[in-house]
């Protein structure tokens, strides 16, 4: 044992830069796995942990409409029967427009109002920007608490008074983080006013988008108080949701989240392991006449490969710790770049169970790809010395080597599966892994073999160089595999990202709105019309919409005491503007059932169907839906199923009627415009519309796309990102590939400068080679990006694909350029080593 380990330790000291790229490469992976679990473990214990505060209560009873009498009254007769209540409030929200009360002053926002009474909160802490604690006094007497951002947003200090509707409100206080502040989307900054001061503005009477919400602190666990309230609550549309429930489902989209993004870092250090596997073959290669020595000496083979087992497990340990300080230095540059879009009291450091997972993984990854390169050192004989059979005896595979492989092959499933969380989403990454592998080391050998068979090659250089691309133990297919998988996903993300944007781009649709007003009332509309027409030169086109929501789907009630329907709760159990008409829009299309004919008057109330929510409530034409309005119950006849193309949407109704039921249901107007009028005019139409109409909701939808923009730029910088460790990570490969073969370079340039070769013919052979590397690897890697892209564009998100030429010459052109370098500047110092001393080495 001794002796294995002097020996195991002398060749890492001798062989230290060989193998320094197989601990890059571990480093890197295991880095990454590190970084991203960490990074969403820590935001699920600032975000997810403490679905109390979250909620601000203990359970919650929630309405769009105002509570009846008797739901108030089947509320409370629960409540009296369970003793584990502590305390109530209730609490009202709704998006309304903020503007400064100086007439100066034209800014305006859209904001989220929230009505709270005492006592606020009910679980949490309030804190002011100044660090004092909220007190419920800064609301009386018409006052306001708005979000710190507000202030920079509409010019305003404290003191100053905001107007809201109907009503001006003093800002008495900012803060910075709100109780429930984490969780949900919303349109825009929240604002505090008391409870009773909506229905002084006016919000109540005016505004359908209001949710009501009792809330409760309970002494202990809600769960049976949750059941006998949705019991008692059964037919209506009160919904009761537990901190409990919440927190068991923001634990599961978390644990999701985690095990996606620890998959995307098992990516990386997978490709890391090709890049062991292929340190370990060409290493395995270089040493066989050390091994052969060894034998020679009575080293038995089982003993020689426990010699470089140990200098694997060696340099994964710390090729893993090094991962683990990499990570580590991640989230702390996230934290300069990132901190203000995290929360504020995130941590960014890296727990030590992340970390033995990281290093658990990384030894388990550089044992796994380095077994069968050591397997060979079992078949190289002592002979060796004497007569060099030019490696024949380690081409033959045997049983050995199989059952090996099959281990290999399980055990990074059980690594997929673990890190997945699911054996199902474990098979289809390694599955999906194995399978763009294949298909981009099938296009490698492809496009290398068309290569080779060129024939018309007149230049000596060029034809060198191609034969250096099949020298022995080349590292050709292998490179462009790696290279080209990260070149791949970054070319993807990037025509993607090109996609998305001129999807959202005003110049390609036509009938997408400029300005939406919505909560017009019948009164207001013909006013509002005209005042619109006289400031942008178009009259609006005005909607009729109801509020209303789905009570039963052929007689049966949603059952929400069910989890899978209460996951989809946000869906179907939401209050819908709903609308009638009698001809379709251009952008709609009948997939299914008919459309009624114009002027026929209803039998029975019907309505047509988005496909997306027929699906969801599994409904088609014959099928009935009964919707609540205010109260109503109206039941319709499903007539059709509809597909709405949104990319060319005006409106985009999910449910619409056939005329003659909604006539006389309680109902607002929607109106919206296409002329695309400057800035600064959209501002000063919209101020004057507020002070005609306050209970107006405008959205300027410039700003949501230019806020969607935002989201996607984001999401493209963040899988670039990704993509860039991916073909760093090939670039490691690509450094290591050209280090391991540099001998038989040297060897090579030896004869040709005997031969009479010059450095720059050499110089030629070496930039032509790299340059051909790196065109194969952007051919490969633009080609399936483009496909991929034009997949997902299609079949997946189902937008307009259109091929962008730049983006995929761009993707060759530079990873042709980084290929030459990178490769050129590895092997640049072979062309000044002298023909004489290598030829006596040999």
């Amino acid at each position: 044992m001794r002796f294995i380990f002097n020996l195991t330790k002398r060749e890492i000291r001798s062989s230290w830069q060989r193998l320094l790229f197989f601990f890059l490469c571990i480093a890197l992976g295991v880095g990454s796995v590190v970084a991203l679990r960490s990074l969403i473990q820590n935001l699920t214990k600032v975000v997810g942990n403490d679905a109390r505060a979250l909620m601000t209560a203990d359970l919650e009873v929630t309405s769009t409409n105002d509570f009846s009498p008797s739901e108030i009254a089947k509320i409370e007769e629960v409540i009296a029967a369970f003793p584990i209540i502590e305390d109530r409030n209730e609490v009202i929200t709704t998006a309304s427009m903020a503007r400064p009360s100086d007439p100066a002053n034209t800014a305006l926002e859209f904001i989220e109002l929230k009505g709270i009474e005492p006592p606020f909160p009910l679980v949490g802490t309030f804190s002011l920007s100044s660090g004092e604690p909220f007190d419920f006094k800064l609301l009386e007497n018409s006052g306001a608490v708005i979000a710190r951002i507000l202030t920079e947003e509409l010019n305003v200090k404290v003191g100053d008074k905001l107007k809201i509707a109907e009503t001006e409100f003093q800002i008495r206080g900012t803060f910075d983080e709100e109780p429930g502040g984490t969780s949900g989307f919303r349109l825009g900054s929240r604002i505090f006013v008391e409870k009773k001061a909506f229905d002084q503005a006016g919000i109540t009477r005016n505004t359908s988008r209001i949710r009501r919400r009792i809330l409760y602190r309970t002494s202990d666990n809600p769960t049976e108080l949750v059941r006998a309230l949705r019991t008692a609550l059964t037919g209506t549309t009160v919904q009761v949701n537990s901190y409990r429930e919440q927190q068991e489902n923001l634990g599961e989209q978390f644990e999701r989240t985690e095990n996606y993004l620890a998959l995307t870092g098992l990516l990386i250090l997978v490709l890391g392991g090709v890049g062991v596997w292929n340190v370990a073959r060409a290493f395995v290669e270089q040493k066989r006449k050390t091994v052969a020595v060894l034998k020679c000496l009575g080293a038995g083979g089982n003993r020689v490969i426990t010699v470089y087992l140990l200098q694997i497990l060696t340099l994964g340990i710390i090729g893993s710790l090094f991962g683990v300080l990499l990570a580590q230095g991640g989230l702390l540059i996230a934290k300069q770049q990132f901190a203000a879009d995290l929360p504020e009291k995130m941590s960014y450091a890296v727990s030590f169970s992340t970390a033995i997972q990281g290093i658990i993984l990384g030894v388990l990854i550089s044992l796994l790809f380095s077994a069968l390169p050591l397997l060979q050192i079992r078949t190289i004989k002592p002979k060796l010395l004497l007569r060099d059979e030019n490696n024949a005896a380690l081409s033959r595979l045997d049983w050995t080597k199989w059952i090996f492989g099959a281990v290999s092959l399980a055990g990074l499933l059980a690594v997929a599966v673990w890190q997945a969380g699911s054996v199902r989403v474990g098979m289809y990454f390694l599955g999906g892994l194995a399978a763009t592998g294949l298909v981009l080391y099938g296009s490698a050998t492809l496009l290398t073999w068309l290569l080779r068979k060129v024939k018309v090659l007149t230049s000596f250089s060029f034809r060198q160089a191609v034969n250096s691309l099949y020298r022995p133990g080349n590292q050709t297919r292998i490179i462009l595999l790696a290279v080209g998988l990260g070149a791949f996903v970054v070319i993807t993300v990037q025509i993607m990202q090109a996609n998305l944007v001129r999807e959202f781009d005003f110049s390609r649709n036509r009938r997408l709105p400029s300005l939406v007003f919505v909560d017009i009332q019948r009164s207001q509309i013909e006013d509002l019309a005209r005042l619109i027409k006289e400031r942008t030169g178009e009259t609006p086109e005005q909607t009729p919409t109801v509020r209303a929501r789905i009570s039963f789907v052929n007689g049966e009630p949603i059952d929400y005491q069910q989890r899978e329907v209460r996951q989809q709760q946000g869906q179907i159990g939401r209050e819908f503007a709903i609308t009638y008409r009698e001809a379709l829009e251009e952008n709609e299309t009948v997939i299914d059932g008919s459309w009624w004919k114009p002027g026929e008057a209803p039998e029975l109330p019907e309505v047509s169907v988005d496909e997306r929510m027929a699906s969801t409530l599994k409904v088609g034409p014959g099928d009935s839906m009964t919707f609540d309005i205010s109260g109503r119950k109206i039941t319709a006849l499903v007539s059709s199923v509809r597909k709405i193309d949104v990319r060319n949407a005006r409106t985009a109704f999910v449910f619409v009627f056939k005329p003659g039921s909604l006539e006389k249901a309680p109902q607002s107007f929607a109106a919206t415009t296409l002329n695309h009028v400057p800035a600064t005019d959209r501002q000063r139409l919209q101020r004057d519309i507020l002070d005609r109409f306050p209970n107006v909701q405008i959205f300027d939808v410039a700003d949501i796309i230019a806020a969607v923009n935002r989201l996607v730029n984001n999401f493209v910088i963040a899988i670039s990102f990704v993509g860039s460790f991916v073909l760093l990570s090939g670039f490691l490969i690509l450094i290591g590939s050209v280090a391991l073969t540099k001998s038989q370079r040297i060897y090579e340039n030896a004869i040709l400068k005997t031969l009479g070769a010059r450095r720059r013919a050499l110089a030629t052979i070496l930039f032509t080679e790299y340059g051909l590397l790196g065109l194969l690897a952007g051919i490969i890697a633009s080609g399936f990006g483009v496909t991929l892209s034009y997949l997902v564009s299609r079949f997946l998100m189902k937008i307009d694909w259109v091929f962008d030429p730049v983006i995929a010459g761009l993707g060759v052109l530079v990873t042709a350029v980084l290929v030459t370098f990178v490769g050129v500047a590895a092997s640049f110092d072979v062309l000044f080593r002298k023909p004489l001393a290598t030829l006596r080495s040999q």
